[in-house]
């Protein structure tokens, strides 16, 4: 019974990141991309990025003074509640990098079978947004080392560098849950943006208060420091953005022409033929 309800939530849990995936890039359907301009720049990152990560930065460590009282908080019986409370959030918890990625890749799998050139569009932008934050944030935890609140509750700054490259209780900075959750959250945002602005008023608010949940019930949990959760939402906004900037001021990469220019369609004789468009 208990594994036939866990199937259910998790199922549930899917069907809210389908939903919401689906949703952004339905809105987006009103028009197509702006077309990219004669001069752009050539580099995936900018040098605006390194005063905008200089800034992150020091927001992290002015939220990190404040870690253990967050961590301390979070615990409490009040916030804690019941069994109830917590299995819902433990449900929530399963909001990842995995389920993100998934969703997005879901989405634009049906976006391809149903012709729907934005769906596929925008959902392959935020898989690439989500995978490549995965990435970097995993090369920032595994140096780091730093101690999850979990095994050093009085000390927020105890690092073990390397260490968090074999061991899991050491790799709480940055946040992947947060990270992927913002990434995922901006290159909807910013491809709607990109489409149909009107609906940015609220896909936007939406994405975000959604995006805030899967590093909020970390901090519950006891795996993550607030200011693991706030570094998190950075590095993944930033991805996400620089994601979606670059896909629609340069042309299209050999990913983006491969997966988006091909089509499988019936040949007339039972079977199936593939096409490949070359349009760049």
């Amino acid at each position: 019974m208990r594994v036939i309800m866990l199937a259910g939530r998790l199922q549930l849990v899917g069907a809210a990141v389908l939903a919401l995936t689906l949703a952004g890039t339905a809105a987006g359907q009103a028009t197509s991309p702006r077309h990219p301009p004669d001069d752009t720049t050539k580099t995936f990152f900018v040098k605006h990025d390194l005063v905008l990560s200089a800034g992150a930065l020091a927001g992290t460590g002015l939220v990190s003074i404040f870690d253990k009282r967050f961590a301390h908080w979070t615990q409490t019986p009040s916030i804690q509640g019941s069994s109830s409370r917590h299995n819902v959030v433990n449900d929530l918890t399963k909001v990842n990098e995995t389920t993100l990625t998934g969703a997005a890749i879901l989405s634009y799998g049906i976006g391809r079978l149903t012709h729907s050139s934005t769906m596929a569009d925008v959902s392959l932008h935020t898989a690439e947004a989500t995978i490549l934050t995965s990435l970097i944030s995993q090369a920032i935890r595994g140096p780091l080392g730093r101690e999850r609140p979990s095994i050093s509750p009085d000390d927020q700054y105890k690092f073990q560098f390397g260490r968090g490259f074999t061991h899991f209780d050491n790799r709480s900075f940055p946040s992947l849950h947060s990270a992927t959750a913002f990434a995922a959250a901006t290159a909807v945002s910013a491809e709607i943006h990109e489409r149909n602005p009107n609906a940015s008023w609220w896909v936007t608010p939406a994405a975000y208060t959604v995006a805030m949940i899967p590093g909020l019930t970390r901090m519950y949990l006891n795996q993550h420091w607030a200011s693991d959760v706030v570094a998190g939402a950075f590095v993944g906004s930033l991805i996400g953005n620089r994601v979606v900037h670059y896909a629609h001021t340069h042309q299209r990469n050999k990913l983006d022409r491969f997966l988006l220019g091909t089509t499988l369609a019936p040949d007339g004789h039972g079977g199936m033929e593939l096409g490949v468009s070359i349009d760049r």
